[in-house]
């Protein structure tokens, strides 16, 4: 779920004693079933996400119900994917989970997943055979992956600067001896980084990043290029250096506002409420 390197990292916890590889599996065991007997007798809504690394796919499942007059927020459970990542595969799953759970599907109240048409399809996607076990089930459309969409819709001129600087930055890092040769100058100008940094469309978060790092390495990138008997007339263009700086503050204050809706004990209405402010500025 985290990676391989987080992976590694903990398999380079010495577990030798089994005594301790015992405890720390029977705390698990019982924090897993204090979880499933809370939601045997409870309303619960549940989130979905379905994340892709370089080797594995995984199902995340997370909950969501009332304990004690408050709101209560776990990773239900996460697991690999194997095959197919269809709704009937996926929500085969999800199933054959809450079965074994002991975990009644009349108590779920809410799902929320996002617009992919595997996740949201109204006839074949897993809300449909959510709501199939639970008809009262409600769907919501996550706010963030909304947000996402909306972003995306950006005016020609600003499209272009991003694809152009996206080019280029895959020209550099996608060819490692590039990437050394760029690594080299940057250290030999004592640039404040010394590498650019990828950008990922599933992450939107990386937009602000990615942006800044090349707004902060214009003039190395500028160099390199013309090294490499390339173009660089855009990143000494005033106009476009311009246009870049916009980008980044915009992709910033999305940034910012994606951040908003996530952690514990938030609500639909507070989301709301935050992105409509944001709209209204």
């Amino acid at each position: 779920m985290f990676g391989d390197n987080f992976s590694k990292q903990l398999q380079s916890i010495p577990l030798s004693n089994d005594t301790v590889a015992r405890r720390i599996g029977d705390i698990a065991k019982d924090i897993e079933c204090q979880l499933f007997s809370k939601l045997r007798d409870k309303l619960f809504s549940i989130q979905l996400d379905e994340a892709d690394s370089n080797k594995d796919a995984h199902l995340i499942i997370y909950v969501r119900f009332c304990d004690n007059m408050s709101v209560v927020e776990e990773l239900l459970f996460c697991t690999r994917i194997k095959l197919k990542t269809t709704a009937l595969a996926l929500f085969a799953i999800l199933n054959d989970f809450m079965n074994e759970a002991n975990i009644e599907w009349k108590n779920c109240v809410g799902i929320c997943i996002d617009g992919a048409l595997s996740m949201s399809g109204r006839f074949q996607g897993i809300q449909a055979f959510v709501k199939q076990k639970s008809p009262q089930c409600v769907w919501t459309y996550c706010k963030i992956h909304r947000e996402v969409l909306a972003s995306k819709e950006m005016s020609p001129g600003l499209n272009t600067v991003l694809t152009t600087v996206v080019t280029v930055v895959n020209y550099i890092k996608m060819r490692p001896l590039k990437s050394r040769i760029f690594s080299a100058l940057g250290k030999n100008m004592v640039s404040v980084h010394s590498a650019l940094l990828f950008y990922c469309e599933a992450r939107w978060l990386s937009h602000g990043k990615f942006l800044q790092r090349v707004y902060e390495l214009k003039e190395e990138i500028s160099i390199f290029l013309e090294e490499e008997n390339r173009s660089a007339e855009n990143f000494r263009d005033g106009l476009f250096v311009m246009k870049l700086s916009y980008l980044i503050d915009i992709f910033e204050k999305l940034n910012n506002l994606n951040l908003q809706p996530e952690g514990a004990n938030t609500l639909m209405l507070d989301t709301n409420y935050k992105v409509n402010a944001f709209c209204k500025k």
